[in-house]
């Protein structure tokens, strides 16, 4: 049994009773890397999105809660309960979706995106162990540097007193269980959390395509982190130790995926009457398997085609800052980062007479490091100037391909690839100006860059009989954009935001199918079945996302609200480069039209319902623009009873009507689609 999962079975078989807080999650901002909203990020939009918004959510998943914020969502339509942990990258605004993401995720200052591929491993963030989430759409690179393409997501978790507990049940066989406990002593503050998560999952498959070969996707995930922290003056110390473990089933017999992690990290914070400081050193250590095949076409027989069966990545870097205040009225923040990550795929491929017949070994490092300056003037009341500037230096090395016979040893390719390095320069300036009390305006300017992962690199994948190769030739993506904004408070409880955006990507990294038809490819020396494709991580060289979000919120009375969310995102590939056919078409898993529409009523204090209806429009499976997902609309529910100040019970259920959610198309036609209802049933304790 692996040392995380002892850890959190031991949590939850032997915590004490102590007295603790509130389990509820506190609140979700929209905000910068130091705590609260620096004057600095006004001018990029903060949403501000209360603790009782998550704590009721009807989605117990942090990722699937998230989805209430239109334009939120990962590669594909699928939440993390049934996605591939490498569809699991964020997208914001429909900017560009892929299984990498171009959204960086920060837990505790720690960047979480997996170091190896980009995509964030959603299980490994239970709600009830988060404090506060930071959610910025847009923005730029600013402090953040790479990856931060389409926005920033921080997230920061509780440090409390006592025992949290919450225990859970439902569909599918689905069981959820997380705790947490803490104390002081002596000028110490010690915690320990863990979570458990099972569910015997559903088929992926459309029911009408289904044959014997589709079973559950079934998942079990368990995380345990220890904290320590102390303050000696005006300077705090927190040490966290993390442990998680993941297993999944993908959907046939043959095919799973697994994942193993421990990580660490030291933060500093020094705070001041006119100057604070902070520094985060971290490193992660991840390792990832995961096996494929090809299913025949009456789907009752399944081939292997790939086994994964290591893919070890490391991430170690460090963070430091420093705030100030130059003159009255201004605020100032300099600081510093860096980051590297190794990581390589060992896999047995080429299955043939009832066995693998080959390896290969694919993989490199990269680092990346900058500077960067954000300045805000305040001189003025209501009115909000800032700018900033960031600096990065980047290199990727040891990219290398290695296959050989595993019978003889033979080497039958082994190619290695020049060590490539570059500078990035990024900017940004906005304005935010509180023109009354009922209204505000603010406009802003950015860019941005991302780096290709080691995944993009040099991993290639299947899924099913379609094939996507790795490319260790791609470019640094660069992103320039804009925005502008209105908010309005007209007084009877109603609040309303528009934002009307226009990014442009270059260098685009996107899945291009290059061959459909049955045979070896020359140009890549790779066989593509029957039914099946292949596709090449490529850039494209233009790329267009314009846009408006707008939401409107009504508090009615003191115990009902209403809101209403909305984002029209429109993607268009400018330039394909040598992709011709792609030119005028919009960016796969990208819908024009989504958006939320939601209800919380309190009729009682004890008593809270809300219910949710989540909608988006068509979109096409990828850029050729030929396989399209239907449009959908889900409605979801919430029930909480809070017996006293101790214990809570509530009820969950998600798509009550049964609607049909298509996840993904492939190139045979076959369908997959998310779950229909599930529902939930489960307690909080507070002790």
């Amino acid at each position: 049994m692996s040392r995380p999962l002892c850890a959190a079975l031991a949590l939850f078989a032997g915590l004490p009773a102590l007295a603790a807080d509130d389990n509820q999650v506190a609140e979700i901002v929209v905000t910068g890397r130091r705590d609260g909203v620096p004057a600095y990020e006004r001018a990029y939009g903060p949403t501000i999105i209360d603790a009782t918004a998550l704590a009721t959510a009807p989605q117990r998943r942090l990722d699937e809660a998230l989805r209430a914020v239109p334009g939120f969502g990962l590669f594909r339509r699928s939440g993390s309960r049934t996605a591939n942990p490498t569809a699991q990258g964020v997208s914001l605004r429909g900017i560009g979706p892929n299984g990498a993401g171009r959204t960086l995720v920060l837990v505790d200052g720690v960047p979480v995106n997996d170091p190896f591929g980009g995509w964030v491993y959603w299980s490994r963030l239970p709600t009830s162990s988060v404090d506060s989430i930071a959610l910025t759409r847009g923005g730029g690179a600013g402090p953040w540097g790479n990856s931060a393409l389409a926005g920033t997501i921080r997230i920061d978790t509780k440090q409390r007193d006592g025992l949290d507990m919450e225990l859970a049940g439902g569909s599918d066989g689905t069981l959820l269980s997380q705790a947490s406990v803490g104390g002081r002593a002596n000028g110490w503050h010690m915690g320990l959390s863990g979570s458990a998560f099972h569910t015997d999952g559903v088929k992926l498959v459309e029911p009408a395509r289904r044959g014997p070969i589709d079973i559950k996707a079934d998942s079990d995930a368990y995380a345990v982190d220890g904290v320590l922290s102390t303050r000696v003056g005006n300077i705090s110390a927190t040490a966290k130790l993390s442990g998680f473990k993941e297993s999944r089933g993908n959907g046939t017999p043959y095919t799973n995926n697994a994942t193993d992690a421990v990580e660490g990290s030291l933060r500093l914070v020094g705070d001041g009457e006119k100057v604070d400081w902070e520094a985060l050193a971290y490193w992660r250590d991840w390792s990832f398997a995961s096996t494929f095949s090809g299913v025949n076409a009456t789907r009752t027989a399944e081939t292997p085609s790939l086994d994964q069966y290591d893919v070890p990545a490391t991430a170690k870097g460090a963070i430091a800052q420093i705030g100030f205040t130059p003159a009255d009225g201004f605020e100032t923040d300099i600081g510093a980062d860096l980051r590297e990550t190794d990581g390589k795929t060992k896999e047995r491929m080429t299955y043939t007479a009832g066995r693998y017949t080959r390896l290969r070994d694919a993989g490199g490092t990269q680092s990346v490091a900058g500077l960067f300056i954000e300045q805000a003037w305040t001189g003025v009341p209501g009115l909000t100037v800032s700018a900033g500037g960031r600096l990065d230096a980047w290199k990727n090395s040891d990219g290398h391909r290695l296959e050989s016979d595993i019978a003889t040893g033979a080497i039958l390719r082994n190619d290695r690839y020049d060590t490539r390095d570059g500078t990035v320069a990024n900017g940004r300036a906005g304005i935010d100006w509180q023109a009354d009390d009922s209204i505000a305006l603010r406009a802003a300017a950015y860019t941005g860059f991302r780096l290709p992962t080691l995944n993009e690199l040099y991993r290639p994948f299947r899924v099913g009989n379609d094939i996507t190769e790795a490319n260790p030739a791609l470019a640094p993506e660069r992103m320039r954009g804009g925005e502008a904004g209105l908010r309005l408070t007209p007084g009877h409880g109603v609040t309303l935001n528009a934002t009307l955006f226009h990014v442009r990507l270059k260098n685009a990294v996107d899945n291009v199918v290059i061959q459909t038809s049955t045979g070896t490819n020359a140009e890549l020396g790779v066989f593509v079945p029957a039914g099946g494709s292949l596709a090449q991580r490529r850039g494209l060289d233009r790329v267009t996302v314009k846009g408006l979000e707008a939401d409107i919120a009504w508090q009615a009375t003191d115990s009902l609200r209403l809101s209403a969310a909305y984002l029209f995102s429109d993607s268009e590939i400018n330039d394909p480069g040598s992709m011709r056919a792609l030119k005028g078409n919009q960016l796969g898993q990208s819908p024009r039209h989504s958006g939320t529409v939601d209800v919380t009523w309190t009729p009682i204090q004890a008593l809270t319902l809300r219910a949710q209806v989540r909608a988006a429009g068509k979109q096409f499976e990828d850029s050729r623009n030929l396989g399209t997902l239907d449009s959908y609309a889900v409605g979801d529910l919430y029930a909480g009873w809070r017996v006293d100040e101790m214990l809570e019970f509530y009820a969950t259920a998600e798509n009550v009507t049964g609607a049909r959610v298509e996840t993904g198309r492939r190139s045979d036609g076959l369908t997959n689609v998310g779950p229909e209802q599930q529902w939930l049933a489960g307690l909080r304790i507070r002790l």
